[in-house]
């Protein structure tokens, strides 16, 4: 990566006084909010969102609790990877806390201060400067042993000295611990591995990362490894190939997880192994609980039970375990639920459908069961009973079709159906929700003209087709092109219309058909709406005198 050369200016000492403020009346401040500013060891970073820093730009630093400046920067880089600047590695003359103060020119050439926007903990810096891991583990024989030289180094002239009696904290991605160096900064412990450790997906080996640093310190201070481990296959062992209880509910899954080398002798997984349960749902495997091995491999989870679909238990692959996966089944007993997507249909004549499968298990006998169906309105949370209906049931284990049809629609939302249960068959899951909507269209605009007009002079019937769109709130309307209209009249007197044309919209939904004027009567456009998205609508009537 090319990175700029950065340069810094400071100005050490006492710089005789406060900071000039301006006293005239101020023009405005190009940035009223003022920098973003961090620091870090040595620098600091001033971002204002932008990549041309403002006028005349300084930071200034105090010591904290005093007033008057001890360096000034006028001079800076640019921080990679964002809008931020940056001070080069400042040179102070004493270690210590410092304020930091910002100042650039205003829109009129006057000076901007932007006081206490962080503070410099200007302190000598730990780090380690060598490590090493001795020793190669697998799960059998987890323990290595840790080697590391830690320094403190002096910013105010780069010098380096032991890190005497100095806290480390050593860090995988399943433990953290910490240790101390001795007199000289050196460290030499014995280290365990969990045998839980993730997979660093920075590398393509099969290993584990071991990081060292000063405790407190940023990780950059620090020094990491990658320890290649063997990897061993991994069975498990269910207590039971099922899981059995009312649908809807959890039931307990038990068993036990092992690994063997090539010795070909069984082990039990390390304690705190992760392992997950997957269910199955439209022929896709989607995970839904997550657990850890415990003593000797065992575990028990509890799983949902979910109709009859099968469920996977699975140890996922790390650096120390093959991946594995054994199915199971759920069987449930007494209860009646939904498990299958539903079927939903809005007319473009604003009536809802709903169709799905319920599933009853082990019922005790014939009977029939009331299912509701119930609708959740948009941007809301509450579900409303629209409709019951009653399910006839055989004993035993069966499945019927349910159908509601034909209700009015109430608007953009979802829809389920549940079985709230009885005192003798628990009730299983509510279906999985299906979302129904159209678009609302109308007739913003609809004329026939001319009026009055004479028999067998021509009539020009005129309008527009919009529809609604209510992905923003307020709702807008927008022309609806390309749709087919219908015209009809009915005869001044009588109760019957009649189609008399057809004719499609325009790209600004607008549309125009002519006819000639042979009696008096009401005039009126039709939209019937599309097999899926929109609703029908009709335009006002327009009577017209045919004299």
């Amino acid at each position: 990566m090319r990175r700029r050369t950065l340069a810094a200016l400071c100005t050490l000492g006492a710089l005789g006084g406060l900071l000039a403020m301006p006293t005239a009346a101020q023009a405005a401040d190009p940035y009223p909010n003022g920098p973003s500013v961090r620091t870090d060891d040595t620098r600091v970073y001033v971002d204002f969102g932008t990549s041309t820093p403002p006028e005349d730009l300084k930071v200034v630093l105090r010591k904290e609790g005093t007033d008057a400046p001890v360096a000034t920067v006028t001079e800076f880089g640019a921080d990679s990877g964002g809008t931020a600047v940056k001070t080069s590695a400042l040179r102070l003359a004493d270690l210590g806390r410092y304020a930091v103060d910002v100042e650039y020119a205003g829109t009129g050439g006057e000076t901007v201060l932007h006081k206490d926007e962080a503070v410099l903990d200007y302190h000598l810096i730990p780090l380690v400067k060598t490590f090493d891991v001795i020793g190669t583990p697998d799960l059998e024989h987890r323990t290595v042993t840790l080697k590391a030289d830690a320094t403190l180094r002096d910013p105010r002239d780069d010098s380096e000295k032991p890190m005497v009696n100095g806290r480390l904290v050593v860090e995988t991605t399943a433990a953290r611990t910490g240790v101390t160096t001795d007199a000289a900064g050196h460290l030499e412990v014995p280290f365990t591995f969990t045998g839980t450790e993730k997979q660093d997906k920075r590398t393509w080996q099969n290993d584990v990362r071991v990081a060292v640093r000063p405790a407190g310190a940023d990780p950059s201070h620090g020094q990491a490894r990658y320890v290649v481990v063997p990897i061993a296959e991994t069975t498990i062992t269910l207590d039971s190939p099922k899981v059995t209880g009312p649908d809807g509910t959890d039931a307990p899954l038990t068993g036990r997880a092992t690994y063997r080398y090539r010795d070909g002798v069984s082990r039990p997984v390390p304690l705190g192994t992760a392992m997950e349960v997957y269910k199955a749902y439209n022929s896709t495997w989607y995970r839904e609980r997550n657990f850890t091995a415990g003593e000797d491999g065992r575990f028990t989870v509890q799983v949902p039970i979910y109709g009859t679909q099968p469920k996977l238990a699975a140890l996922p692959e790390t650096p120390w375990l093959w991946g594995t996966r054994t199915t199971f089944s759920s069987d449930p007993t007494t209860s009646a639920g939904f498990h299958r997507n539903l079927a939903i249909t809005v007319s473009p004549y604003k009536k809802v459908t709903v169709s799905g499968i319920f599933d009853r298990y082990d019922l005790p006998a014939a009977t029939t069961l009331t299912v509701n169906v119930q609708f959740k309105a948009k941007g809301t949370t509450d579900w409303v009973t629209k409709q019951t209906l009653d399910s006839p049931a055989t004993a035993g284990n069966s499945s019927r079709t349910v159908t509601a049809e034909n209700m009015p629609y109430p608007g953009p939302g979802d829809w389920r159906f549940q079985f709230a249960g009885t005192k003798d068959i628990p009730a299983g899951t509510a279906s999985p929700a299906a979302y129904g909507a159209r678009t609302m269209t109308a007739f913003p605009e609809f004329n026939a003209n001319p009026e009055p007009v004479k028999a067998g002079a021509p009539i020009t019937v005129t309008g527009k087709l919009s529809e609604k769109y209510e992905g923003v709130n307020p709702a807008v309307w927008y022309a609806l092109p390309g749709e087919r209209i219908g015209i009809y009249f009915r005869e001044y007197g009588t109760t019957t219309w009649r189609g008399v044309g057809a004719t499609t919209t325009g790209q600004d939904g607008s549309f125009t058909m002519t006819f000639t004027a042979a009696k008096d009567g009401d005039w009126q456009a039709r939209y019937a709406g599309d097999d899926l998205y929109r609703f029908y609508s009709y335009s006002r009537l327009d009577f017209v005198d045919v004299q």
